[in-house]
């Protein structure tokens, strides 16, 4: 699925209703699949995309947000590739309830930090885009969810490659929380700005963190 020809074959060969259908598999590893391939077809593909938004599987993967958290982390993959200079599928993602969701995926969970990594990688793609639709992400305190994740203390980890994953989560969540303040998204809340003021002052001592990347953010904080 990686290539777009094949991609683009899905419809030819009626392969997206079975593809769409293993969403809704009792085998949660073929579910994780499913959303996995449908998220590589659809990735920088508008014709693969406008065959996702007929048979109107948007929906399908917003359910899938609330699933065990390998199938919930390929959900928000998919979801990302799908929603990728694609107002129609915002639209479906909006009915059904997708920003809430979505919301949910960024909260403390014990299986790890890919479901926070993958909603900050979506929130600031999505809003890098012209045209971003931003009430969703307002309502559903998104920069306040960012911030939290942002504020937790790193745990004890003992392998090199938890700590590299928690790295690279906190940088994403900058990144999101960077759009989010330059849209002027969430900054109402005094609290949340106080915290992040905070927050960001602690993260100017950790050096595993790119210091231009809090420069960044800082000097959007502060131009407000």
């Amino acid at each position: 699925m990686e290539s777009i020809d094949n991609a683009s074959n899905l419809e030819v060969l009626k392969l997206w209703p079975p593809l769409i259908a293993e969403l809704s598999s009792p085998e949660a590893q073929i579910r994780r699949y499913a959303a996995w391939v449908i998220g590589t077809a659809v990735q920088n593909n508008p014709k693969a995309q406008g065959h996702l938004l007929q048979y109107k599987a948007v929906k399908r993967l917003v359910e899938k947000l609330g699933d065990e958290y390998a199938v919930r982390s390929k959900a928000i993959y998919a979801l990302g590739s799908q929603l990728s200079h694609c107002p129609a599928a915002v639209k479906q993602f909006e009915e059904a309830g997708g920003w809430s969701r979505l919301r949910a995926c960024i909260r403390d969970v014990e299986e790890g930090t890919e479901c926070q990594r993958r909603v900050a990688f979506l929130v600031a793609n999505y809003l890098a885009e012209d045209g971003a639709l931003m009430s969703g992400l307002e309502e559903n305190g998104f920069l306040k969810g960012f911030v939290q994740v942002l504020q937790k203390q790193e745990p004890d980890v003992r392998e090199k490659v938890q700590a590299l994953e928690i790295k690279v989560t906190k940088m994403k969540t900058i990144k999101a929380v960077n759009m989010l303040i330059s849209k002027n998204i969430g900054t109402r809340d005094k609290e949340t700005m106080r915290e992040l003021r905070e927050t960001i002052a602690r993260l100017r001592d950790d050096s595993s963190i790119d210091q231009e990347l809090v420069m960044t953010l800082e000097s959007t904080v502060q131009s407000l």
